[in-house]
């Protein structure tokens, strides 16, 4: 009896721990299955991009690719977007690391750390380290000490003050100081109203040699906080930090040195043999020189107030010296003119004698010898704007003018006979063509010719009418 039951008893343990272990294994592969069932899904600004089995997956490739942007800017770098991995029962999903991967490539932002400089409290340019504040300034300030005049600073003062706060910026956007300084001096210029391409060009050369591939770009990351969710609340954050369009005011104190030329001074000796429009200098003279120092103050590169602090005469000038006439012109003219071009020449209709037209056109070739129409003595011969090269000569009784001419061949005080070669025909000053403006005047009585309406006009036509 007890065997059989210890038999049954055997058999019914047996039976027993085969159907407990049976459970078990249903059990443990059910709870299994449900289990499996459960995926970590990803979320990107609460918005599903997959799911995955592991979160450490998608932790290590988050990381990866920050420390390949870190490696690449030489940057810290933080994540710009809310991402969370939140399990949950998926039993009709499929697991697709790659199809995350890929969305976070495309969607994730990162943003480097980065260091603020602000002018009164405004953001003004990021730059990439503390000590690039020093550089910034300094560079600033020498941008506008004038190398003119052998200009030496004095002192330089930005007027705003400078501070630096640690942000979160897109990296393209983070400057080196130096590009950050000619930034800065832009906007000044800008303000100015001059063109900042220069600028715009220095930042796109420096965003272009840092370009990376688009599966590497970014702007930043916070480390996986290990509760199985990437979170990250981007406060005062972002992609592309506003820049002041204001620019730094600037001002310098500069030495500057000038070296000026002193006139010289003409003394006169008077000989009374000579006549009074003739001359002589015996002395040519010198100018000295002067040495000028300046305190200049410049905003933002403009003068706006210049003191002298001093002056040395480095060179005294040396005197001129000239011998002037004083004895009258005489009366050497004969009182009849000839023709004054060489081998005729007509009238141009419409530019003769008038009330407006002061003397008569006489056209003729370039280069034709022009002739003095009476005896006398040259009173002016040089250059005036609208006469072109002319020559005023003195007869006495009358005046004459011959205006527009190619080249005068006589000098001021220097005789000349009736039909002597005085100049060649030309078209300078205002002058529509080669001709001759020939004027006759009457003298005033004086002998001298002070203002161009001194002596009053004759028509040179009644000296030549049959």
């Amino acid at each position: 009896m007890i065997v059989k039951l210890w038999l049954r008893g055997k058999r019914f343990r047996e039976s027993y721990f085969a159907a407990t272990a049976s459970a078990l294994i249903i059990f443990s592969l059910g709870t299994f299955n449900y289990f499996s069932n459960f995926l970590y899904v990803v979320m990107i600004n609460e918005r599903e991009v997959g799911a995955v089995n592991d979160a450490r997956e998608i932790e290590d490739f988050i990381f990866d690719l920050t420390l390949r942007s870190e490696n690449l800017y030489g940057l810290r770098m933080e994540v710009g977007d809310t991402i969370e991995l939140v399990r949950e029962f998926r039993p009709d999903d499929e697991p697709a690391v790659e199809s995350v991967q890929q969305a976070i490539r495309q969607r994730m932002t990162l943003f480097a750390e980065a260091y603020m400089i602000t002018a009164d409290g405004s953001p003004l340019v990021p730059i990439n380290s503390e000590e690039g504040l020093e550089i910034v300034v300094s560079l600033i300030k020498e941008t506008y000490v004038s190398d003119k005049h052998g200009s030496r600073l004095i002192n330089a003062i930005i007027k705003e003050e400078l501070g630096l706060e640690a942000c979160l910026v897109d990296p393209g956007r983070v400057y080196e100081p130096e590009t950050a300084a000619a930034f800065i001096v832009n906007l000044n210029l800008n303000n100015a109203g001059q063109s900042k391409d220069s600028i715009e060009l220095a930042s796109r050369s420096s965003r272009e040699s840092r370009k990376i591939h688009s599966d590497y770009y970014y702007n930043s990351f916070s480390p996986y906080s290990g509760n199985g969710f990437f979170e990250y609340e981007a406060e005062n954050m972002s992609a592309a930090v506003p820049l002041t369009e204001n620019g730094l005011n600037v001002q310098t104190i500069e030495e500057t040195v000038i070296v000026e030329n002193i006139p010289f001074a003409t003394d006169y000796l008077y000989d009374e043999e000579m006549w009074i429009v003739q001359s002589e200098v015996l002395d040519p003279g010198e100018e000295g020189k002067l040495q000028l120092v300046y305190l200049v103050t410049r905003l933002n590169g403009v003068e706006i107030e210049r003191e002298k602090i001093s002056e040395t005469v480095l060179k005294e000038p040396v005197s001129q010296i000239k011998v002037v006439g004083t004895a009258q012109v005489p009366s050497v003219g004969t009182g009849q003119f000839i023709w004054p071009v060489d081998g005729g020449g007509e009238v141009t209709p419409g530019r003769g004698f008038s009330a407006w037209h002061t003397g008569i056109d006489i056209g003729g070739e370039l280069g034709t010898n022009i002739l003095a129409a009476d005896s006398g003595v040259v009173w002016f011969s040089g250059r005036g704007g609208s006469q072109g090269n002319y020559i005023i000569i003195y007869h006495g009784q009358y005046w004459t003018m011959y205006l527009h001419n190619d080249v005068n061949l006589v000098n001021k005080g220097d005789a000349v006979e009736q039909g002597d070669i005085i100049a060649r025909l030309g078209s300078t000053g205002r002058s529509t063509g080669p001709h001759l403006h020939f004027e006759v005047r009457r003298d005033d009585g004086t002998g001298e010719w002070h203002t161009y309406f001194q002596h009053k006009p004759v028509d040179p036509l009644r000296f030549f009418s049959p």
